[in-house]
């Protein structure tokens, strides 16, 4: 259960359902509406009127929290008010005999693993607001699907929206993770230096995932994509343990036992320290992975990766209004032959070890009727990246030869607080719910870049282009984060509700001062169907990474071009790193006229339209579009007539735009039995040369002539079903099924320059059909075993991963790297 508690107001004012008695005299009514701490709508509240010891009359609030009783037998009731995941609220001796209709106010407190509550009120999720609905990845059913995600960002792609691009990173809304929040109970934990997310929590430790896209709340800041919102598990009343996945998978090639394939041991436990008191949660991940790359022959295509990923909790309920809770994340990570393809071979990948620390206290205070809320959190990301020799990178349209050209090692480091309040409702031209607070960050990071030598060679063999790099200096970069919020959550009728709000935020490092006012709307327009409408504008501003500031201490390139004899025709020209000035007159940004005054910023709206089908089935249909301007790029400048130097320049001026048209339907009959359905189609553009590309953790080698055209996250149509569903003798199933777009790619040439409109071209189509099928044995009253099998694209479906694209490879237009039908089996002990 989240331990988010919050404070649920069921007021009780007009609604939809009646219940008749007979009886002599007038008919009394009663009207209900369910709504959170923050005055928004709770739907599915189960209010049941009793004349002890009968239940007289049950029924749900709909979607907009309402609910009315009329003919009502004028008399006395209790009204209990009953929700899944809540402790049931009671109100005895209601008087139901003077005139007109009556109204009353009970308040719900979400349930504990305990019989004792907490008068600690919070929304069940700080991103829960009724301008826009989130999507809801459920842990424990993404668990059970054949792909086994062992972490958030594992099962992310589950999420209508987010895919995983070729290069392995997630992409939100058309855009990197470094455009995108993490958030782990309220604490930001990505990267500093890169944006990045790195290895996030074990899904074991989750309790909900929530994606918005559009979250028009005021109190989330630094972000232009989405925002990923996670709350962690706390341990209950008793003991549970739980051992997945405890022995190693091993591969079999020929009939014949090849080694290890992997072993990916996750063990989980959770109970009370102190009863009542004191709570722990733990999640442990232990992963040995090997991934195969079938378009290399084996044995030397195997990527591996390795390391510890644990999350520990501990809740202390220091009082009935007070609630402590501290957790630490560690995930220690070694990778070997990263980002290997049939292009870059084991010789010529990457190295690396990463390393993720992060420490977070959160105290929730009750202060009259408000809650006083403070997160203090520190993170450490240490990244070390070498290659595999000392041979020059090699390029050719055929394939990459030598060993990768850069080396890195850093480290970043976060210190952040949180605090907010939230007060209690305010009654004026109906309920008004205020939050207010700040964050206040101080970043840095410190390390150094060096680069060797890379060649270019054309489909002949003859070196046309070498790059050289000069310097590299160690740098030790700090900054100064600090933002300050105000929102109101305006019920202005029982169907009708406003979110209003305005965010400051600014960074010491680009000496700009960003505004973000936002606005959203959530309208039920019909008594009974159900409907809900949810609208929303807003400004969001991006936090600019550290290795942004530190780009002018990398390595400068000194590039030299050759003549078909192997003679010097230009050069060598330097091309030295530089940060570029803004001059923006966009009213809401307010910058110094310095260098690296950068505030990428996202222009977003909104439409949505929920409708329940029945009981069981809901569906969402919604429309946004979002228009980014003053995104950072790396332009290379010509080299200066007098001078002869050039400049490798990150500027601010960069632009992309994005809308995405979405379809969902959800059907729940219960926890064993859910499907999720979506399709989205989307349209995302913008600047190719995302700074992200070349000052990553694993860098490019490549810096081409900026374009604007599709971005390579760009997916014009993609349908996703997935769910769990219970089979007779206690088995189960659960399916994912894919289709969707192929993935654009870019054609170049022998100089590795665009050839036509970059990324115009696309992979084949994508299916694929994947299953896992389940039985749980008990073999004690205390233990129970896990037999599973899945399978891998059942249909066979030509689905490459990889594709000649450069027009001097003799194969050129060539795709291959294909994953045929396969299976594995699994075994889980549960305690």
């Amino acid at each position: 259960m989240n331990y988010r508690l919050a404070r649920l107001r069921v007021a009780v004012l007009t609604l939809s359902q009646a219940c008749i008695f007979a009886g002599a005299g007038r008919a009394a009514e009663l009207d209900v509406i369910s709504v959170d701490s923050n005055g928004r709508p709770i739907p599915g509240v189960q209010i049941q009127l009793r004349v002890c010891p009968d239940t007289l009359c049950s029924a749900r609030t709909g979607p907009d929290g309402h609910l009315q009783f009329k003919d009502l037998k004028p008399t006395h009731y209790d009204v209990v008010a009953i929700k899944d995941g809540f402790e049931s609220a009671e109100r005895k001796d209601l008087d139901l005999t003077a005139d007109g209709p009556a109204s009353l106010e009970l308040t719900l407190v979400p349930a504990l693993s305990r019989r004792e509550s907490i008068e600690v009120k919070d929304s069940v999720s700080p991103l829960e607001q009724g301008a826009t609905s989130a999507n809801q990845l459920p842990p424990q059913a993404a668990k059970e699907l054949p792909g086994r995600p062992a972490t958030v960002a594992d099962a992310l792609p589950l999420v209508p929206g987010v895919v995983r691009a070729p290069g392995g990173g997630l992409t939100i809304s058309g855009s990197g993770e470094h455009r995108s929040a993490l958030i782990v109970n309220s604490a930001d934990v990505t990267d500093p230096a890169t944006g990045q997310f790195g290895l996030t929590v074990p899904i074991d430790s989750i309790e909900t995932i929530n994606v918005y896209q559009t979250p028009f709340l005021a109190e989330f800041g630094r972000f232009t994509g989405g925002v990923v919102s996670v709350e962690t598990r706390r341990g209950g009343d008793k003991w549970k343990w739980e051992l997945n996945d405890p022995f190693p998978d091993f591969r079999i090639r020929s009939y014949h036992l090849r080694g290890l394939r992997d072993a990916t041991p996750r063990l989980n436990l959770e109970g009370p320290l102190i009863e009542g008191k004191l709570y722990l949660s733990e999640g442990f991940d232990y992963e040995v992975r090997k991934t195969a790359i079938y378009e290399l022959p084996f044995p030397y295509n195997q990527k591996k990766q390795q390391g510890v990923n644990s999350f520990g909790q501990l809740d202390w309920i220091v009082s009935g209004k007070q609630l402590l809770t501290a957790t630490v994340h560690v995930a220690p990570q070694r990778l070997d032959f990263v980002n290997m393809d049939y292009f870059n071979p084991q010789p010529t990948t990457p190295q690396a070890s990463t390393q993720n620390y992060t420490a977070t206290v959160a105290d929730k205070l009750n202060i009259g009727g408000g809650l006083l809320d403070n997160t203090f959190s520190v993170t450490r990301f240490n990244a070390r990246v070498w290659g595999q020799g000392q041979q020059d990178f090699t390029i050719t349209p055929q394939g990459n030869s030598g060993s990768y050209f850069a080396q890195q090692n850093r480290q970043a480091n976060r210190i952040s607080w949180a605090p907010t309040f939230s007060s209690a409702s305010v009654k004026w031209l109906g309920t008004h719910n205020f939050k207010a607070g700040s964050y206040l960050a101080h970043t840095s990071d410190y390390g150094q870049v060096t680069d060797r030598p890379i060649n270019l060679l054309d489909g002949t063999g003859q070196l046309f282009e070498r790059i050289d790099f000069t310097g590299g200096q160690p740098f030790r970069m700090s900054d100064t984060e600090f933002a300050f919020f105000g929102q109101d959550h305006w019920l202005l009728a029982p169907r009708l509700a406003v979110d209003l709000g305005i965010r400051a935020d600014s960074q010491e490092l680009s000496e700009s001062l960003r505004v973000a006012p936002r606005a959203g709307i959530a309208w039920s327009p019909f008594t009974k169907s159900g409907t809900v409408v949810r609208a929303g504008v807003g400004l969001f501003y991006d936090r600019v990474p550290l290795n942004v500031y530190s780009f002018n201490h990398y390595p400068s390139q000194v590039i030299t071009m050759f003549d078909p004899t192997g003679q010097a025709q230009a050069g060598p020209v330097v091309y030295q790193n530089g940060l570029g000035t803004v001059d923006t007159h966009f009213p809401f940004v307010f910058h110094e006229p310095i260098a690296g005054n950068f505030s990428p910023r996202s222009a977003t709206g909104s439409l949505q339209i929920e409708q329940p089908l029945s009981e069981h089935v809901r569906l969402r249909i919604g429309y946004m579009q979002s228009k980014s301007d003053g995104l950072i790029v790396l332009n290379r400048v010509a080299p200066d007539p007098v001078t002869g130097a050039g400049a490798n320049l990150l500027t601010g001026n960069g632009q992309s735009r994005y809308r995405q048209f979405e379809v969902t339907t959800r059907v729940r009959w219960n926890d064993k039995r859910q499907l999720f359905f979506s399709y989205v189609g989307s349209r995302a553009r913008g600047d190719l040369n995302d700074f992200a590309s070349y000052l990553g953790t694993f860098a490019m080698p490549i810096l081409r002539n900026n374009r604007f055209g599709s971005l390579p996250g760009d997916l014009p149509n993609r349908f996703l079903a997935w769910g769990l569903l219970q089979l007779p003798w206690a088995f189960r199933i659960a399916p994912l099924v894919e289709y969707r777009s192929g993935f654009p790619y870019a054609v170049t040439d022998a100089a590795q320059n665009w050839v036509g409109v970059p990324y115009s071209n696309r992979f084949p189509n994508f299916l694929s059909i994947d299953a896992r099928l389940s039985k749980d044995f008990k073999v004690s009253p205390k233990y129970s075993v896990r037999f599973s099998v899945s399978g891998y694209n059942l249909t066979g479906h030509f689905n490459p991963e990889a594709v000649h694209g450069n027009i001097a490879d003799p194969a050129y237009g060539l795709f291959f790297g294909q994953r045929g039908r396969r299976f594995t089996a699994d075994f889980d002990v549960i305690f």
